[in-house]
């Protein structure tokens, strides 16, 4: 034991010299022995010197040995008592108890080996109450230099003690002179009793929200954890409550939640307005794109007839001019219906299921007209190229990308369209590859924007709305697409389709 490393020291009184060197023959070599032939003797050696047990015999002249610990016991209250005594001195136990506060009385005449173990008991006493006082005085210095208020509050919400800190906010003298209680400064103690109580782990109540109401109105919000740390002399359990005071901190979060608040109703208007914008916006371009189809129509018959006539009367300048405007008028007709195409997909009503692509591929290339000669095309096989998509939709995509192809193979000798299939992670993609004219790759992120063109209309004709209709037809699946190319090395479009769980149909 580590007590045993330190020698202990005894202090054996008794008026009687035969005992004194008894005393000193049965016990020096287990002990540090120390006599005194009486009380003053006694005394004025434990004034220069320190005992760990204290040995005194009852009966002696002038003073009994309950009398003589008393004094030892008020002067250093950490040594250990011990009474010698005859059977018939009861009185003379009953004033040791509580006049010397003895830790044991031995009978006369004493066995060796009973008070050698009482000695050994009695060093224990003393070793484990100089630790106990050492602990106390750590945490005595730990609680007071706290930056933290701390405070020892009992059952009843009295307060027992505090430090510095907890004296500073609560506004408490170094020494109060009426007592504090806990409801001075809690309104609702049952609401804490409740929060308590859902904070409970074993015996500590971790981080409890708690806001002290403090003299002259003001108001302070903590975190406060409690601990169970004994109990007083009258029974009542003690706790040891730590307040970490986050006013600061809850006036930053509540400013914080305000800043978002408005935020979010900002956004909330601007999102509003925005989709009432683009409402506004698609039903203008709807009702523009439908109001110009007819009288464009009626221009591009016109220039036919223009041109049959000039033809008759062999007007070549009227014939071109006719010409040019009937190409011109086509344009804008072919522009007019994309538009309109492109406008109709935000209110279109999509349903997903399980959908071929190549067939609908297949669909797509025998519909072309005129059927180029040129072009090989390379396909899955049917059943294996499966998406969760809108048929619909789908067919409307894979005939804008099939275009494209088609287009930017033609001064190919040997052009070759290829579609493909696999699976990344949760998701399907399709990819339609070219080997035609391709395009910079810096200028990827421009191909699906609307009216974005990367080569000039005199080369390859087009409207600059077939791929934004693309990427607006994989918005409305939940999807991406994405391009990769380079200059005279082809191009590939990607299309990812989010995978959909099996039995699982979704409207849009």
């Amino acid at each position: 034991m580590e007590q045993a490393i330190e020698r202990i020291k005894v202090l054996y009184l008794d008026d009687e010299e035969g005992n004194l060197l008894a005393f000193r023959a049965s016990f020096r070599r287990e002990f540090e022995v120390h006599t005194a032939v009486s009380p003053a003797a006694a005394l004025a050696w434990l004034e220069k010197n320190t005992a760990h047990v204290v040995i005194s015999d009852q009966r002696m002249p002038g003073t009994t040995g309950a009398e003589f610990l008393g004094m030892v016991k008020s002067r250093w209250p950490n040594t250990v008592r011990l009474l010698l005594t005859g059977y018939s001195d009861l009185q003379a136990v009953v004033d040791a108890i509580n006049i010397g506060g003895i830790h044991a009385y031995i009978t006369k005449p004493w066995d060796p080996m009973d008070l050698k173990l009482r000695i050994e008991q009695a060093y224990e006493v003393h070793f484990l109450r100089a630790q106990r006082d050492r602990l106390l005085e750590r945490y005595r210095q730990v609680f007071e230099m706290s930056g933290d208020p701390i405070v020892i509050v009992d059952d009843s919400g009295v307060f027992r003690d505090m430090n510095g800190a907890a004296r500073h906010l609560l506004r408490a003298g170094q020494k109060p002179t009426t007592e504090i209680v806990l409801s001075q400064f809690v309104d609702n103690m049952p609401s804490v009793l409740r929060r308590m109580k859902a904070k409970r782990h074993g015996t500590a109540y971790k981080n409890v929200d708690l806001t002290l109401a403090l003299p002259g109105g003001m108001s302070v919000d903590c975190l406060v954890t409690v601990s169970l740390v004994g109990r007083n002399a009258e029974g009542r359990n003690l706790y040891q409550a730590m307040i970490k005071d986050i006013t600061d901190r809850k006036q930053e979060e509540n400013r914080l939640q305000k800043l978002n608040y408005d935020l979010d109703r900002r956004v909330a208007v601007r999102t509003k307005q925005l989709m009432e914008a683009l409402d506004d916006l698609g039903a203008f371009s709807y009702s523009v794109a439908h109001d110009l189809r007819s009288p464009l129509k009626n221009i591009k018959v016109m220039s036919e007839h223009l041109g049959s006539m000039a033809g008759l009367r062999g007007d070549q300048e009227e014939h071109d001019l006719s010409q040019r405007i009937h190409k011109g008028v086509s344009r804008l007709i072919f522009l007019v219906d994309d538009l309109l195409q492109f406008s109709r997909m935000d209110s279109a009503k999509a349903e997903f299921a399980p959908t071929d692509a190549a067939e609908v591929m297949d669909e797509c290339i025998q519909e072309l007209e005129p059927m180029p000669k040129h072009v090989r095309f390379i396909l899955p096989a049917h059943g294996t190229a499966l998406v969760h998509a809108d048929r619909a939709m789908l067919k409307v995509a894979l005939n804008n990308l099939l275009a494209n192809a088609v287009k930017f193979t033609r001064t190919c000798t040997e052009a070759c369209i290829e579609m493909g299939h696999g699976h990344d992670g949760e998701s399907d993609v399709l990819w339609l590859k070219d080997n035609g004219v391709g395009f910079e790759p810096g200028k990827k992120d421009q191909l699906f924007g609307v009216f974005k063109r990367l080569h000039p209309a005199s080369q390859f004709e087009g409207t600059g709305i077939g791929l934004a209709l693309v990427d607006r037809i994989m918005k409305k699946h939940h999807g991406t697409c994405w391009a990769e190319g380079e200059v005279d090395r082809g191009a590939k479009i990607f299309l990812r389709f989010p995978a959909m769980q099996q039995g699982m149909r979704i409207a849009s």
